[in-house]
């Protein structure tokens, strides 16, 4: 049952990643425009008032998955020392 055992890190791995590509960076709402910016780099222009109301626009990063790991593993060793206190 071991010799699978690397194959199934990978599997979870990818998994988080992906979770973790989903979630929100922040969020900026100005002059009718609300930015939600996620973690895998996308932001999304939502309008809200002038002539694109209603309109959404996306802006795509396409971060490859080494780039996007590196970002994963700096946020949750940035969030286990601020907790970590």
């Amino acid at each position: 049952m071991t010799e699978y055992t690397d194959k199934v890190a990978a599997v979870k791995l990818q998994r988080e990643l992906d979770e973790y590509a989903k979630g929100v960076s922040y969020i900026h709402a100005n002059g009718g425009v609300i930015e939600t910016k996620f973690n895998n780099g996308d932001i999304q222009y939502q309008y809200t008032r002038g002539p694109k109301e209603g309109q959404v626009e996306w802006h795509r990063e396409n971060l490859t998955n080494l780039s996007l790991l590196d970002k994963m593993e700096r946020a949750l060793a940035d969030r286990k020392y601020k907790y970590s206190k």
